[in-house]
Order: C-alpha cells, then sequence, then structure tokens
C-alpha cells in the first residue's frame, strides 16, 4: 500500500529546518519537545529515512532531508492554495510585508497580482525597509513577511534567489580611481555596509561617506550620477552602471541570498497563501527598476 504523508508532520519538519532546533520549534507551536520529537520519528517511519543529523550542537538535514525539503514546501503551498481556492470570498485579513525597496516594483507588479485580483478583501501593507530593520520587525511580530538579502554564510529561512555582492561604479565617470574613494552604502548595522568597509578595510583603501540611506534606489542614482561607488547583488546591476573586478584593485566579495522569513508560529491561511505568491513569483527573474 501506497505511503501517505502527513502535512502536520511536515509542517514540522520545516518549521525545524527553518529554525534547527526542535525546542524553538515546540516554542513556536506551544507543544512539547517530546511531542515534536515523536512527530518527526513517524515522519522518518513513513520515509523510511533519516532527516536529520547532529554535528556536535548543530542540528542538520541528511541527504535524505534536503530532499524532502524540497517537496515538503510544494506539497504545503499546494494544499494552502487548494484550500484557499474554495473559500476566495470569504478570506480576509491585513498582512504586513516588508522588503528593501529595490523589490517593490517586482513585489507589486508581479508577486501580489494574484492577490489583488482574486483576493478582494486581503489588504496588503507593505514597509520598505533595509534587512537588519526587517528581522527586528519580524523578531517582534511587526511584520508577518519579510524579504531580506544576507550573504549566503548567515542562517535564513525559505532562500528565493542567489546572486553575488558586485562594486558598482558609474558607466560615464570613475570615482573609484580618486585617492579616497566616495561611497554611497546603506545606513549603521546594515549587513550590506560591513560588507563593503570590511573588504575596503582589508585591501588598506581609503574612503569617505557621501551617502548613507536605507533606500537601494538612492544608492543605485547616486552610483549612476558618478557621485560614488557601492555594492549590490549582482542581478541588481542594470543600465548606467559597470562592474569593478580585481582588476581595478577592487576584491572579490561574498554571495548573498533573496530569502522570505516569516513570524514564528503564524500559519494564517491569508499569510500562507501570499508566503507561496512571492516564493513562487520571486524564484523567477526579478523585475527591478529602471530609474531615471
Amino acid at each position: 500500500m501506497q505511503t501517505l504523508l502527513d502535512l502536520d508532520q511536515l509542517r514540522t519538519f520545516l518549521l525545524i529546518a527553518e529554525t534547527g532546533s526542535f525546542t524553538k520549534t515546540a516554542d513556536s507551536v506551544f507543544r512539547t519537545q517530546s511531542a515534536i520529537s515523536m512527530q518527526i520519528r513517524r515522519l522518518e517511519e513513513r520515509i523510511g529515512k533519516p532527516l536529520f543529523a547532529r554535528d556536535g550542537r548543530n542540528l542538520l538535514l541528511t541527504p535524505h532531508g534536503e530532499k524532502l525539503l524540497t517537496y515538503a514546501r510544494r506539497l504545503i503551498e499546494l494544499n494552502n492554495e487548494t484550500v484557499t481556492s474554495f473559500r476566495t470570498d470569504r478570506l480576509q485579513a491585513n498582512i504586513r510585508i516588508g522588503l528593501p525597496d529595490i523589490y517593490l516594483e517586482h513585489m507589486i507588479h508581479d508577486a501580489l497580482q494574484p492577490i489583488f485580483r482574486d483576493y478582494p478583501a486581503i489588504e496588503t501593507i507593505i514597509h520598505c525597509e533595509p534587512t537588519d530593520a526587517l528581522i527586528e520587525h519580524i523578531r517582534r511580530g511587526a511584520l508577518d513577511l519579510a524579504l531580506i538579502t544576507q550573504s549566503t554564510g548567515q542562517k535564513r529561512s525559505e532562500v528565493l534567489n542567489t546572486s553575488r555582492f558586485v562594486w558598482v561604479t558609474s558607466d560615464d565617470n570613475s570615482p573609484h580611481e580618486q585617492a579616497v574613494i566616495p561611497l554611497a552604502m546603506n545606513r549603521t548595522n546594515c549587513a550590506w555596509r560591513k560588507v563593503l568597509t570590511d573588504s575596503l578595510n582589508t585591501i588598506k583603501r581609503e574612503y569617505r561617506i557621501v551617502l548613507s540611506t536605507s533606500s537601494a534606489r538612492s544608492i543605485i542614482m547616486a552610483v549612476r550620477s558618478g557621485s560614488a561607488i557601492s555594492i549590490l547583488p549582482d542581478n541588481m546591476v542594470g543600465s548606467g552602471m559597470r562592474v569593478l573586478n580585481e582588476q581595478d584593485g577592487f576584491p572579490k566579495l561574498p554571495a548573498c541570498a533573496l530569502s522570505l522569513i516569516r513570524a514564528q508560529g503564524i500559519h494564517a491561511p491569508a499569510i500562507d497563501l501570499i508566503a507561496g505568491t512571492i516564493q513562487s513569483s520571486f524564484r523567477r527573474t526579478i523585475r527591478y527598476p529602471e530609474l531615471t
């Protein structure tokens, strides 16, 4: 007889993969750790393979767990989509979404279009802020969902796209050739800013900050105007900019990931629906604004 998977066990499996902890997962769903452990044991019995392994204090997915992760996400998304499709007119909610402003056009024009069209009783409230602020808002429960950009070495949740940070300057000017490099960067405590300054300190290049902002769009405008250089994920580089590399005297930068995070323990149907829509949309090519 064919084995049927339990959706509650899959949800628990996804939470553990997200938090990296049985204890944190138990706390987020208000259950005991033994109950969570039992769910995973039963899921492993259904699959017939171990899903998690210990490396010291770290809880890691086994190769079988990594394989199940993709299927589990798809199954949960399909379940949510199926259920909500039968109650479109009854689905009402105010959903708070945070993201860096560079992703706003894609969010409005692509990701949320099905929600605007098919779910008139769902109100989406969008906050544009940098990653560090968004993570704090999620931690405090001030946002339901957030898109964040982090280096790939950092802990994250649902990875939607990966890219690499690159140095960018103007197509028409050469501010990077100045003795003291003018920089446009995110505000203090932003992860992007630390990547930028740490790299320049490593190669002992002097710099001055000409623009500190929470707006990625403002940084792009400063770079295009020739007023400063900065760093961006490589898939954000557009017209009016060119990439600087090691031949220009600038070191290789780390990879970064665009990820979706959500407030822990909240699985309202409307939030699950929008999370699934965002995941599907941002896994495809992202639309960036052509600023003039």
